[in-house]
């Protein structure tokens, strides 16, 4: 019984040593973007979920920023979590990448309670309030990176889409923000 199963283990192992040296291509990115989907920047990891032949491809990520706070009551942390899936077409090692996206942003705004209780009196001492929004993204890339692995650097643009947000510049039912993204990291 034991024999049967070690030599399944190395039988498998092998197998599993033989394709991945026919298929050389790398499968994962891991990558530090500036701008784009996180906002300010993002770290990202990326890994390839489809491949249809040699040029087409279909990749998912997911991100993480840390950035500082906007409230004045004590110091806060916003957090972006960007989530995408793109189609990656290869000219070699340049590929156009065509991709869409959600960021969920958690970050805490002061809140001061005003009610018919309180309006003649001072106002209550302000406390933090947790938010979550959801914003959309678009992007469309240029990228540099071997099909073997290797360094990465891309380039691109990335309209946001915002929904409405009370007390912010964001007031219409979808509003929109250009940016850049600008990327470089390792693929493996």
């Amino acid at each position: 019984m034991t024999k049967s199963i070690l030599f399944t283990l190395v039988l498998l192992t092998a197998s599993v040593v033989i394709s991945s040296q026919e298929n050389r291509s790398s499968k994962n990115t891991a990558y530090l973007e500036l701008l784009g989907k996180g906002m300010f920047y993002s770290f990202n990891y990326e890994r390839e979920i489809y491949r249809i032949d040699e040029k087409l491809a279909f990749n998912g990520s997911v991100g993480l920023s840390i950035l500082p706070g906007f409230t004045d009551i004590e110091e806060t942390k916003d957090r972006l979590f960007p989530f995408e899936i793109n189609a990656k077409y290869s000219f070699g090692k340049h590929h156009v990448v065509l991709g869409y996206g959600t960021t969920l942003w958690k970050y805490k705004i002061n809140e001061i309670k005003i009610d018919n209780s309180n309006i003649g009196s001072a106002p209550a001492e302000p406390k933090l309030k947790e938010m979550k929004e959801w914003f959309a993204h678009i992007v469309l890339e240029y990228r540099y990176q071997k099909p073997e692995g290797g360094f990465m650097a891309k380039g691109g643009i990335s309209p946001l889409f915002f929904d409405y947000m009370a007390n912010s510049a964001f007031t219409k039912n979808t509003n929109t923000q250009f940016s850049i993204n600008l990327g470089v990291g390792y693929s493996f």
